[in-house]
């Protein structure tokens, strides 16, 4: 989690999984881990879904804890009515989770 003060700013979540989790199943989840409101797929290299308040990306990354790697981005701060942050959040996955694969040492898709 990355806060401002104490204010969380962004919440991440990081998973390794055998199989290539449904991103639209947990992006509907509603537990605190992996909700996202208005969840709608993007047309990316890697599978990603962008809402209201949050994304989820998944991408094949092998490593002694699965095959499949999945980011979820959740920005609590953002209320429910807030629909001004879809692009601003979109933009941020395209750069962060590149990153983050590349970080790992996981292969392009």
């Amino acid at each position: 989690m990355l806060l401002s003060g104490r204010d969380p700013v962004l919440d991440f979540q990081f998973s390794w999984d055998d199989t290539a989790r449904d991103l639209m199943y947990l992006a509907k989840d509603t537990g605190s881990v992996s909700g996202i409101r208005e969840p709608r797929a993007i047309d990316f290299t890697y599978k990603t879904i962008v809402g209201t308040d949050g994304a989820i990306s998944i991408a094949p990354c092998k490593t002694n804890g699965g095959k499949y790697f999945t980011l979820t981005l959740q920005v609590p701060q953002i209320s429910l009515m807030d629909h001004t942050h879809r692009k601003d959040i979109e933009k941020f996955m395209r750069a962060y989770f590149p990153a983050t694969l590349k970080t790992l040492g996981c292969k392009g898709p």
